[in-house]
């Protein structure tokens, strides 16, 4: 009866390890989970996101995009940006997502967020989804209960689609 009693909290010690450390490995996601290529949900816009090799740091470059010329069929440029000297830069290229840092819980936080369709700078945030979409919450300053969310798709591959 001992022996039994012994053997069967050492299966149930067992079992609750391999228990705690199999769910906290689903719950836990890897912070180089959103690392890839992902689609707005307007699919006008394709993002490259990458880690910095450096640092902790995840950044996304505009790679593609469903309109990448303007109306006297030149390249899109930056023409909104604040600052007057990126004004001529290439949209495509242009960094989008800067500095998000890995929580080491279930989100990329304290990143800025570039729109170049207004020329604004948000703060940011990012999580994925149960599904595995990117969601992207992008607010001013402190106030994220103003903020607004979007959610992209990851793209598999991408073939240029732009008009030419």
């Amino acid at each position: 009866n001992f022996l039994f009693l012994a053997l069967m909290n050492r299966v149930l010690l067992v079992g609750f390890v391999l228990w705690q450390l199999f769910f906290s490995n689903l719950y836990a996601q890897n912070a180089n989970a959103i690392l890839g290529r992902w689609i707005d949900e307007k699919e006008e816009t394709i993002i490259e996101i990458s880690k910095e090799t450096d640092e902790n740091l995840y950044t996304g470059k505009i790679v593609w995009l469903r309109d990448s010329l303007d109306s006297f069929n030149q390249e899109l440029r930056d023409v909104l940006n604040d600052n007057v000297e990126l004004r001529s830069r290439k949209v495509l290229g242009t960094y989008m997502l800067e500095d998000f840092v890995w929580d080491g819980t279930d989100s990329w936080r304290r990143g800025h967020i570039y729109y170049y369709h207004t020329g604004n700078d948000y703060n940011g945030k990012i999580h994925l989804s149960e599904e595995g979409d990117l969601r992207l919450k992008g607010y001013f300053s402190v106030l994220f209960f103003l903020g607004r969310t979007q959610t992209w798709k990851r793209v598999a591959d991408v073939k240029s689609q732009t008009r030419r």
